[in-house]
């Protein structure tokens, strides 16, 4: 059987170069679907991973505050944080040398810095604004510290607000 007979010819594709015509309609449908698929994924992860990283600076930096609140209360001394919310930094001190009344507070010593440099929030959070006067919470040597709130935000504007009330309870909320 020869395929060049004219009636065989008949039932083939009549158009025999559909390579160059293009998409089909439907071809162009499903890759763009799964494009839009791939560049979802793509911008939730990163907002994902940005809340992540968000969510946990503000747990160690509650965790850091109660560490203060309880080594104030263990030494007997003043501690403080000072916050700087254009740096992005914190430095936690003690005060050596100095006494803490109940009218004056912690005061007649050198306030010295802690473990050296200050600590930085990681990259993407940032350290908005806090409560505290003068952006420095101070803890007594009986461990309670002056009230506030610290707000922390992640690049897409999702924020986490670290509150320190006056018997030294530290709560994360969105």
């Amino acid at each position: 059987m020869r395929t060049d007979h004219p009636a065989r010819r008949a039932h083939a594709d009549p158009r025999p170069h559909r390579a160059l015509d293009g998409f089909s309609l439907v071809e162009t449908v499903v890759a763009l679907a799964i494009l839009a698929i791939v560049l979802t994924l793509a911008f939730s992860g990163r907002s994902l991973i940005d809340n992540r990283r968000l969510a946990g600076a503000a747990r160690d930096l509650g965790t850091e505050v109660r560490w203060v609140e309880q080594r104030a209360r263990a030494e007997r001394r003043c501690w403080r944080t000072l916050f700087a919310a254009a740096a992005e930094t914190y430095v936690i001190q003690y005060l050596a040398g100095g006494a803490w009344t109940a009218t004056g507070g912690c005061g007649g010593g050198t306030w010295t810095d802690y473990a050296g440099a200050p600590r930085t929030f990681p990259s993407g959070v940032d350290l908005v604004s806090t409560t505290f006067g003068g952006n420095v919470m101070t803890v007594s040597p009986f461990g309670n510290p002056n009230a506030g709130t610290i707000v922390l935000r992640s690049p897409g504007g999702e924020q986490r607000r670290v509150t320190v009330n006056v018997g030294g309870r530290v709560t994360i909320t969105p």
